[in-house]
């Protein structure tokens, strides 16, 4: 789903939560079945991000390096399912953290979106 077809209450809310991070994502089989859900985000660098990796349904795989050595991953958005993004990362298995890169829904706001809320725009560039 192209992010720009979400309605501006959705996109004001992707953006308070961290552009989609928050809110946590499932990694994808080629299949497209959840194989583990990423939780607990934390930034780790510019363009980085950590998360716990809990397995669903028994996709133990999913804890180990050799899952995350590939070159690319799907990940699908907990909260907006119809939004699914390539990734790339690595998996520390003392942690069970995966760092990612690119995990994000990139939205974007047009001037009337801002003549129709400025009070959140307001607040946003005050931060």
């Amino acid at each position: 789903m192209d992010p720009s077809q979400f309605s501006l209450s959705d996109r004001i809310a992707i953006a308070n939560a961290n552009y989609g991070r928050d809110f946590g994502w499932h990694v994808l089989s080629g299949l497209g079945e959840p194989l583990a859900a990423l939780t607990d985000h934390h930034d780790v660098d510019m363009f980085w991000s950590s998360y716990v990796v809990a397995p669903l349904d028994g996709h133990t795989s999913t804890l180990t390096e050799g899952f995350w050595n590939h070159d690319c991953h799907r990940i699908r958005n907990i909260k907006y399912p119809n939004f699914v993004v390539e990734t790339f990362g690595h998996f520390d298995p003392q942690t069970t953290r995966a760092s990612i890169r690119a995990g994000c829904i990139n939205v974007s706001f047009t001037w009337f979106d801002r003549v129709r809320s400025p009070w959140w725009f307001f607040r946003c560039w005050l931060k």
